[in-house]
């Protein structure tokens, strides 16, 4: 107990002030991401002069790709934080860099039909092909959009039937709702 008290004074004589820029910095990143993405939001609200329903729809796609930046954000933030510290402490941080590409090239084959979700979810949202409660047809499935998350679309079909269909598989989609083709295109 005593060796470790002794550990950590030293090194909070000798690396207190980088520690503490370290603090600051990670702090600092979270308030700038998070005032940035609140920026943005608000700004897609302001951009478009639309009627109730279409400014809620829009509103909702922006909180939905703000939560999911900020938490990409996050992530990023925190690995350059504990990369930072590590190094600090003299830890070699290339071979953890090496190992991490290797991890990550292996994740990326193994759910490489998450990301094709994650990536179609994304531009759905963006592009508004459709909102919930507009009546589509995706491929062979038809019926009430329910629920549109990053990952799948829920549609209910006249029988009341839930159908879950992942975006990474959406390649046709007909918008009955959407009759007013010159707005947005």
């Amino acid at each position: 107990m005593e060796a470790f008290q002794s550990f950590l004074i030293n090194n909070l004589k000798t690396y207190g002030a980088t520690i503490a820029w370290i603090v600051v910095l990670f702090f600092f990143g979270k308030f700038i991401l998070k005032a940035i993405i609140r920026r943005l939001v608000r700004l897609t609200g302001h951009l478009e002069r639309t009627g109730d329903k279409e400014r809620s729809n829009l509103e909702a796609r922006a909180k939905t790709l703000g939560t999911v930046l900020v938490a990409t954000g996050n992530v990023i933030i925190y690995t350059i934080i504990l990369l930072m510290v590590l190094g600090l402490f003299g830890i070699d941080i290339r071979p953890i860099l090496a190992g991490a590409g290797i991890v990550g090239l292996a994740v990326g084959f193994g759910a490489q039909s998450l990301v094709k979700d994650f990536v179609s979810g994304l531009f759905i949202l963006i592009e508004n092909q459709y909102s919930v409660g507009d009546k589509v047809k995706i491929g062979n499935f038809e019926g009430t959009v329910i629920k549109i998350t990053i990952r799948s679309t829920v549609l209910q079909d006249s029988e009341g039937k839930v159908l879950y269909i992942s975006n990474g598989s959406i390649s046709n989609v007909i918008n009955y709702s959407n009759k007013k083709l010159s707005d947005g295109i």
